[in-house]
């Protein structure tokens, strides 16, 4: 009997810092190249050109021959979902859709997250049998938009939403489409009509996040308390419907408790980052357009290596992905390795401004608390017994 990645995954987590198997999903960022200018966004926003400059002058881009030959070695490991987005625009790649059909003809699922703009045929998504569509529109109506789009032309809003709609009609089974919507102080008031907007398209799930604002740059965009009192009220009468109906409101209970937090004075997910422990070090890792791999979203401060001076496996199963697995495996972030996650170099923990991987930490830890007793003991016997370990699957 071998165990499932699933169970070897959890095998990972009750060792302490090995992984006996891949991450079940890997986000690959194509390019940091962009067409839009989004006004929080960590690589492209207008308040952060001068410190991004050398970023910007290089826009890092991943070959389509090295992203071919990551998804060979992640297929390999036990990887499941491809998941493209990044510090740009996927589709801004060259060779995105290329990539995207690699990953699909390689029994992966593509899941594609677009400000959706360059989309102007949605037969190719269709024909190519995309999985999952995330269209990254922060805004409900044409004045949001513009709010948080400077210097994209407000048709464009028009245009994107026209073209989901038509996808949503055309399509079968799939893609599962979702319109995301990251709030600010500019676009709080427009959250009714992000709401809404998901129904009026026919997209199949809606979902809020919180701006991760970086110091000195975006903050003045950061959500003010009053705002996030007022967002909440107008999430109740969505989160009965929403059970129950299409579209789906995705982390309802994630992003009422980042608001209450706001509204509260506190960072976002002071609470929730804090309740449990981060698996992400043995289910997820992100591959950034300039080849490094960070064991988290915003651990871009602490990679764990490149993909051009080593193999993913390697990466995988190095040093400093392991430090990551030790330090993220207590449920409370105080260590002090977790200043050096995301945005802000002062906070003590920077997962409390935002983690970005917390549903499926959610998930795993849902996993970890089903096992029956005999089901954790053999885990347990197999990390202390190689022979029955090697019988189950795990790597000596």
């Amino acid at each position: 009997m071998k165990l499932p990645p699933s169970a070897l995954q959890l095998a990972g987590y009750l060792d302490g810092e090995r992984a006996f198997t891949g991450p079940t999903t890997v986000q690959v960022d194509l390019t940091d190249a962009c067409n839009q200018s989004c006004s929080v966004c960590w690589l492209h926003a207008p308040a952060l050109r001068e410190s991004n400059r050398r970023r910007l002058e290089k826009l890092a881009t991943l070959s389509l021959p090295t992203v071919l030959a990551l998804f060979d070695e992640l297929k390999a490991m036990g990887t499941q979902e491809i998941y493209f987005a990044g510090g740009g625009e996927p589709l801004a790649h060259p060779r995105a859709w290329d990539a995207i059909e690699g990953a699909l003809h390689r029994g992966l699922t593509a899941s594609l997250h677009t400000n959706f703009s360059l989309v102007d045929d949605v037969a190719r998504v269709l024909d190519l049998g995309v999985h999952h569509v995330t269209v990254s529109l922060w805004a409900g109506t044409r004045a949001a938009y513009a709010a948080t789009h400077p210097g994209t032309d407000p048709d464009t809003f028009d245009t994107i939403t026209r073209t989901l709609a038509e996808l949503n009609r055309r399509k079968a089974d799939r893609p599962v489409t979702k319109l995301y919507h990251v709030l600010t102080a500019a676009n709080a008031d427009d959250a009714p009509a992000m709401l809404s907007l998901a129904d009026d398209l026919g997209c199949d799930a809606v979902e809020l996040a919180v701006a991760d604002v970086v110091p000195g740059a975006t903050d003045p965009l950061a959500l003010r308390p009053d705002q996030a009192t007022a967002v909440l009220a107008a999430l109740l009468p969505w989160a009965e419907r929403a059970a129950w109906r299409r579209p789906r409101l995705l982390g309802l209970d994630a992003i009422r408790s980042r608001l209450q937090a706001i509204a509260a004075g506190r960072p976002a997910d002071a609470a929730l980052v804090h309740s449990l422990p981060c698996f992400a070090g043995w289910t997820y890792a992100r591959v950034l357009a300039d080849g490094r791999v960070i064991p988290c979203l915003k651990a871009h401060r602490v990679p764990s290596g490149s993909i051009h001076d080593r193999s993913f496996a390697d990466i995988w199963q190095g040093e400093k992905q392991a430090a990551f697995r030790r330090a993220a495996r207590s449920p409370r972030k105080d260590a002090p390795y977790f200043q050096q996650i995301g945005n802000s170099p002062e906070a003590p923990c920077g997962c409390e401004l935002g983690c970005d991987n917390l549903e499926e930490n959610r998930r795993t830890a849902d996993r970890l608390r089903s096992l029956s007793r005999p089901e954790r003991a053999l885990i347990e016997a197999a990390l202390r017994v190689p022979p029955l370990g090697r019988s189950l699957g795990l790597p000596s």
